[in-house]
């Protein structure tokens, strides 16, 4: 309820600039942006390693994408985290590494984003000619527009579409052992553990929050260099999608996004 009557607030503004945002550039146009985590991502090489790739042009002022944020999270969850046929990530129009960067703490998204203004976000805004936000692109190794305005962009729709445009949903392991942290298994019913690797010996806060960015629980552990693995509460979650974050001395080591069916 309270996420449709947040929408209505905007309404007028989406119906203005919906029609403009379906009528786009026809294919691709290549861009490069830096993440507040100073990677740097190339669009058309993504492409020719044979992804699709779903970006999330906002703002971190705008109500919608604050709405939507979840969403695309969750999205991305479900694709496997990058780590799969899928690659996300979100470009935002004329915000500092900072607010984005708190913006991503606030609604713990934990694909790569870029900042409009030091990250070259606007710019690419301007080569996609994008008039408003959210607004979700879904780009085809073929060098294709499979989609330029994905809309509402909820889990669901996103979800959906890029299914629909070859994207491949991701639970196997050999896609979990490729990284330093995952949930096993995931999707989770009733039981789930976080398995992630250290370089060195650690105490660790391991933090567990909600799709809302609440936390749940968290608890400090010791950890030793290598594989370690923490016995996640999943029977005690409702259904949804959850996030773990791993810290020492209030520095981030690693975050994990699963779903509890």
């Amino acid at each position: 309820m309270v996420r449709y009557l947040s929408l209505l607030v905007f309404i007028s503004l989406m119906v203005a600039n919906s029609l403009k945002s379906q009528v786009q550039i026809d294919e691709p146009i290549d861009f490069t942006v830096k993440t507040i985590d100073s990677e740097m991502i190339e669009l058309f090489p993504l492409l020719e390693d044979g992804k699709i790739v779903v970006i999330n042009f906002f703002s971190t002022s705008c109500g919608p994408c604050q709405i939507f944020a979840p969403d695309f999270q969750e999205a991305y969850a479900n694709f496997g985290e990058n780590q799969g046929n899928v690659y996300f990530y979100g470009v935002n129009y004329n915000g500092t590494n900072y607010q984005v960067a708190q913006f991503a703490d606030i609604y713990q998204l934990f694909m790569p984003l870029s900042s409009g203004l030091e990250g070259g976000g606007n710019a690419a805004f301007e080569l996609y000619e994008t008039t408003s936000y959210p607004t979700v692109f879904i780009l085809t190794p073929d060098g294709q527009i499979f989609n330029n305005y994905v809309w509402e962009p909820t889990v669901e729709n996103i979800t959906n579409a890029v299914i629909e445009a070859g994207g491949m949903l991701v639970g196997s392991s050999e896609v979990q052992q490729a990284r330093d942290a995952f949930v096993y298994p995931n999707p989770a019913s009733n039981e789930a553990r976080l398995v992630f690797n250290l370089d060195y010996s650690a105490s660790v806060i391991w933090k567990l929050f909600n799709r809302a960015g609440a936390l749940v629980s968290q608890t400090e552990i010791s950890a030793s260099a290598g594989e370690n693995y923490i016995e996640l509460p999943v029977s005690d979650l409702s259904s949804g999608t959850y996030f773990v974050v791993l810290e020492t001395n209030h520095k981030v080591l690693h975050r994990a996004a699963f779903i509890v069916r």
